[in-house]
């Protein structure tokens, strides 16, 4: 018996494409024995610490990538033309990595959505494992095209970033144009000493999710079941057993082996329950954030409330010190510094907030 971990999985937060919610997923986890998950949403990693944290419940481990959209400049608005590439991460650096290059795409690259380019990617290549991803991947796309040169170009460039941390896929989901390039990948892998991978591309738990699965692309594309609409070719877009795995890739044991070995080099904690409140730095002679925020507080209410009853009224100086007491328990008091520094100064320039 092969083991086998997805390393190309779609949830939920794939919207409106993703059928696979986070907490079924881990319960379906929980009951096949599955102790290894991974999630790869579309352009986003909105569901990375709802996914983290429900896996770390059921003592599951969990890894963290995302399927982002790759184009030859983020910063020009060509159309909706961007390729298809998974970014996993291996370590605390790959995961702040994820996290900037994605913060990124959507800041300075959404343009129909959310992209990165070969500059910010190899920038932020440190403690990341990438692979091909699916037939809108750049290289199976190009196979498709009949560019075999420009498929080789993007793998050497894409290895060339990622050394060994930089995997071939192979998919099986039984349609002619899938079928018309796989052989191809699996050529070029060994032609350029790049290891294969078997994945599916899972956008539903079970095989009986399909017509749910059918039914959000119906809603993507405004048309309902009863007409002629938009669903995946082939067939096979769930999580498959390590059994099924085996059968689907029985001449390539070695592209389920390396699932195993990537999913040994992952290895990121997600904090959970962490508060990451950049830090304010505070004018002389105060010595702490704290200080300097009772100090704005206690200054803006007796302005406020100057030569009214509402200054020594025993309610409002109550409902004062809870205000106050919430906003340090909660460790908020460095972002309120941070929001009335930059009100401020907007004002102050005639910047309108």
């Amino acid at each position: 018996m092969t083991d086998f971990v997805h390393l190309h999985l779609h949830t939920e937060y794939s919207l409106l494409d993703g059928a696979c919610k986070i907490d079924n997923l881990i319960d379906y986890c929980k009951n096949n024995g599955v102790d290894t998950v991974c999630i790869t949403d579309h352009g986003n990693m909105y569901g990375t610490l709802h996914f983290a944290e429900k896996a770390a419940i059921a003592g599951i481990k969990y890894i963290i990538g995302c399927e982002f959209y790759l184009t030859k400049d983020m910063y020009k608005h060509e159309g909706n033309t961007a390729e298809h590439l998974i970014l996993l991460a291996k370590n605390k650096a790959g995961y702040k990595n994820l996290v900037q290059l994605d913060s990124m795409a959507f800041v300075d690259g959404f343009y129909y959505k959310a992209k990165i380019d070969y500059n910010v990617l190899r920038e932020h290549s440190e403690g990341v494992i990438c692979l091909s991803a699916c037939l809108a991947g750049g290289i199976p796309r190009r196979l498709l095209n009949g560019d075999y040169e420009g498929a080789r170009e993007m793998a050497l460039n894409l290895k060339d970033i990622f050394g060994e941390d930089f995997y071939i896929e192979i998919q099986r989901h039984h349609f002619p144009e899938e079928e018309a390039v796989m052989g191809q990948m699996a050529q070029l892998a060994a032609e350029l000493g790049i290891k294969l991978l078997a994945t599916v591309d899972s956008h539903y738990t079970d095989q009986g999710d399909k017509q749910a699965h059918e039914s959000l692309l119906c809603l993507q594309t405004k048309k309902t079941l009863l007409e002629e609409h938009w669903t995946f070719s082939g067939d096979g877009y769930y999580i498959h057993t390590s059994e099924e795995m085996e059968v689907l890739f029985h001449d390539l044991p070695e592209a389920l082996d390396n699932t195993l070995d990537v999913a040994d080099k992952c290895d990121v904690v997600v904090p959970l329950g962490d508060i990451n409140m950049p830090h304010f730095e505070v004018p002389q002679p105060f010595q702490t954030p704290e200080e300097y925020f009772e100090y704005l507080c206690s200054n803006g209410f007796k302005k406020r409330f100057a030569g009214t009853p509402k200054l020594k009224d025993p309610e409002y100086l109550k409902r004062y010190s809870y205000e106050m007491n919430m906003i340090r328990q909660m460790g908020f008091v460095s972002y309120f510094l941070i929001v009335q520094d930059y009100c401020n100064y907007a004002r102050d320039h005639d910047i309108y907030v």
